[in-house]
């Protein structure tokens, strides 16, 4: 069983990625690619949090694929997909991908780049708006509290 100090450790990680992922008017691609990155991270440190609250053993999320596969049994075939496709996302944005901006539909507009990944963004905060309200109520049972 997972005690309370790996669930902290690694929401602390999560609040952390997303406090730096973040896509202002001027961002370049450098920035937008490190905020895709980040937020990825973030969620994949939330899900660790959340597994480990659910009791889910070590050995059976201390992987990519397995922490996917945990995702998926326990939240759903939804979830494990999105998490699986920001995962691909976080792949392009590390690594130089001529896709990922060049060859991609924005063909060198960061302005298009920009919004599409904010979007992006958007909708990872919010499936990691999921996982931290509900590790943080296992932490702080009958608390209200911050989710950021």
């Amino acid at each position: 069983m997972a005690g309370r100090q790996e669930v902290r450790r690694h929401l602390r990680l999560a609040r952390g990625f997303i406090a730096t992922a973040f896509i202002g008017p001027d961002s370049g691609e450098f920035e937008i690619r490190n905020a895709l990155s980040r937020s990825y991270y973030a969620l994949y440190h939330a899900c660790h949090a959340w597994l480990a609250m659910r009791n889910v053993p070590k050995t059976k999320r201390n992987r990519r694929e397995a922490l996917f596969e945990q995702v998926l049994r326990k939240r759903g075939e939804e979830y494990g997909a999105r998490l699986n496709t920001f995962w691909k996302e976080r792949i392009k944005a590390d690594y130089d991908e001529p896709e990922f901006f060049e060859a991609s539909p924005f063909q060198g507009d960061l302005a298009k780049l920009r919004i599409s990944a904010r979007n992006r963004l958007n909708l990872i905060e919010r499936d990691l708006e999921f996982y931290k309200s509900e590790v943080d109520s296992f932490l702080n049972p009958g608390r209200k509290t911050g989710i950021v």
